[in-house]
């Protein structure tokens, strides 16, 4: 039997297996556009109900076609080897929306990883030589959060950002983890976002837990982006845009679309050579000759003063957000801690700046303040780490030159999570440190005389 390419039923054929082959690319997330499905109708559409085709066109089409099915069966292929190799971090590569209620994420349930990875700072100025490769374990629970279990009875449940949830450093060796290994039963709802998305966290999660009596909460506020947090406007669980039956199985395959292999190491390749990382990044050498990185963008934010913070189109969002987490942890019997987690360049300042730490840099930033004056009408205790950090920082840096921070990283090393740890058992599960109020006590705080957390 003859194929005739120029019969219209036979274009027809090959339009169908075109379209169809193509598609596969925008269904396996290699192609996430679809101007080039659009753009490729009009082109079949022609090509069938044209009288006389151009004869380029057939070879043209089938091997667009081939091409197509080729591309797609490598992605699918290639998912389980190539993926984490995209990533500088499995938290990158196994973060998701929740289906249930897309506005929040989660990480994949069940994870049991170990991996080496480094700092989003060396990652987002690409310079190789800035990367910190350190080996770090990673577990999730079934709801895809940062434990190995759900305690029956929780006593300290942890909520806050990529801070709370301990991004760059070990299971154990985060604040939550040293404190589990000091008995205390916790549970981390932590996970990267907001304040508006940690209270939509606690209220959709807490129906699952139950807590013990006299239980705590802490909230970790970042000064460095959770004013840029647009946050929501809506306060009331049930009101929350709860996905359908139909609407969650569409967030399970955008996640699946998102990762996309070969969709994404073509992203990347194009980020790295438009240079994305600009001026955000500064590098700055210590003592050891060794690069210490910092993102301007998020260190900014510790030089507004009060006025400009309050003054900010979200401010007024931050308070609403408190006032319903206020209501929600009352109904729920938690006894709340807020602390405000300074910036990596605010903390070394004395280093972005070239010179010697002096008392100044142990100031309360802008947003510390107006934050600290949401807290007071609401009942909680809000305790401003910098001064603790600073101290600190100072005191390592020029005994052992170790850094809180990871050196490529805007989030806590190993030793700034010791610190936090300590610092939570003596002022908020102990409360056997002296308080100003409902403030951190600007006095210096002896550091050494805490007790030891590190296992």
């Amino acid at each position: 039997m003859t194929i005739d390419p120029t019969h219209r039923r036979f274009r027809a054929w090959l339009a169908v297996v075109t379209a169809a082959s193509s598609g596969l690319l925008y269904a396996e997330g290699v192609l996430k556009s679809g101007w080039f499905e659009a753009a490729l109708a009009v082109l079949l559409v022609w090509y069938v109900r044209a009288r006389r085709p151009f004869d380029c066109l057939f070879p043209l089409l089938v091997g667009l076609a081939s091409v197509s099915v080729i591309i797609a069966c490598a992605d699918l292929v290639l998912r389980p080897f190539m993926g984490s190799r995209l990533s500088f971090t499995a938290f990158n590569e196994y973060s998701r929306n929740y289906p249930s209620l897309p506005i929040v994420g989660r990480w994949d349930a069940g994870l049991h990883i170990v991996e080496n990875s480094y700092g989003d700072l060396a990652a987002l100025s690409g310079d190789e030589s800035a990367r910190h490769v350190r080996q770090v374990e990673i577990h999730t629970d079934a709801s895809g959060f940062r434990n190995e279990g759900v305690p029956e009875t929780i006593d300290l449940l942890v909520l806050g950002d990529s801070f709370g949830a301990g991004i760059g450093t070990s299971q154990e060796l985060i604040f939550a983890g040293l404190l589990r290994r000091q008995g205390h039963r916790i549970y981390n709802l932590s996970y990267p976002g907001g304040p508006y998305d940690e209270f939509v966290n606690l209220a959709v999660e807490s129906p699952r837990l139950r807590f013990g009596k006299n239980a705590k909460l802490i909230w970790t506020i970042y000064v460095g982006n959770d004013l840029a947090d647009t946050g929501g406007e809506i306060l009331e669980p049930e009101a929350l845009p709860w996905q359908s039956t139909l609407g969650q199985w569409q967030v399970r395959y955008r996640t699946y679309r998102n990762r996309s292999p070969l969709n994404r190491l073509v992203t990347n390749v194009i980020l790295r050579r438009q240079g994305r990382a600009g001026n955000e990044v500064t590098a700055r050498p210590t003592a050891d000759g060794k690069p210490v990185l910092f993102l301007d963008t998020q260190d900014q934010w510790s030089r507004r003063s009060a006025a400009e913070i309050r003054a900010h189109p979200n401010f007024g969002k931050l308070q609403k957000t408190f006032a319903a987490m206020q209501e929600l942890t009352a109904r729920l019997g938690l006894d709340v801690t807020v602390l405000i987690v300074p910036t990596k360049g605010d903390v070394y300042r004395w280093i972005v700046e070239g010179r010697l730490p002096s008392e100044k840099d142990r100031a309360r930033t802008g947003f510390a303040e107006a934050v600290l004056d949401i807290c007071r009408p609401r009942g909680f205790r809000c305790l401003d780490l910098k001064p603790l950090f600073v101290d600190e920082a100072v005191r390592l840096y020029h005994s052992s030159g170790e850094l809180l921070w990871w050196r490529d990283d805007t989030h806590l090393g190993e030793r700034g999570h010791q610190l936090a740890a300590r610092f939570i058992l003596d002022h908020v599960l102990n409360e056997g440190a002296p308080l100003n109020g409902n403030r951190y006590d600007d006095q210096r705080h002896q550091v050494n005389g805490s007790r030891s957390v590190t296992g």
